[in-house]
C-alpha cells in the first residue's frame, strides 16, 4: 500500500501548497512526516509533470508559480480476472486476485 501513502502525502502537500501555507521545507517535510531530501524528490517529480513550484522567503510558503495546479485522484475497484487480462498495461496479481493499474494525463 506504499502507493496510496505517496498518493495520500501529495494530495496533502498539493493542499498546502494551494493554500500557501506550506513553511519551510523543514516544517513542510515534518507535516508531510517525510525527509527533506524526500520532499525535494517530490518537487522535482512535480516539476515533470509540468507544475512549477517556487518558495517565498518573505512569506515563508511554497507556491504554484506557473498557474498550474495538481489534482489528485484515485479509485479502486474489483476487477474480474478475465477483464483484467484484456486491459493493456498495469500489474495483475495473481495471489491477491487483484489488479492495480494506473493511469496518467497530461492535462497542461
Amino acid at each position: 500500500m506504499k502507493a496510496i501513502e505517496q498518493l495520500e502525502r501529495l494530495k496533502r502537500m498539493n493542499e498546502l501548497i494551494k493554500a500557501e501555507c506550506t513553511g519551510t521545507p523543514e516544517e513542510l517535510s515534518g507535516r508531510l512526516g517525510i525527509g527533506r531530501r524526500q520532499l525535494f524528490k517530490d518537487f522535482e517529480c512535480l516539476k515533470d509533470m509540468g507544475v512549477e513550484i517556487s518558495y517565498s522567503k518573505i512569506r515563508e510558503t511554497y507556491f504554484y508559480r506557473n498557474g498550474h495546479e495538481l489534482e489528485i485522484s484515485y479509485t479502486f475497484q474489483i476487477i474480474p480476472k478475465m477483464v483484467a487480462q484484456k486491459i493493456n498495461g498495469g500489474i495483475f496479481q495473481i495471489n491477491y486476485q487483484s489488479a492495480f493499474f494506473m493511469h496518467s494525463a497530461n492535462l497542461f
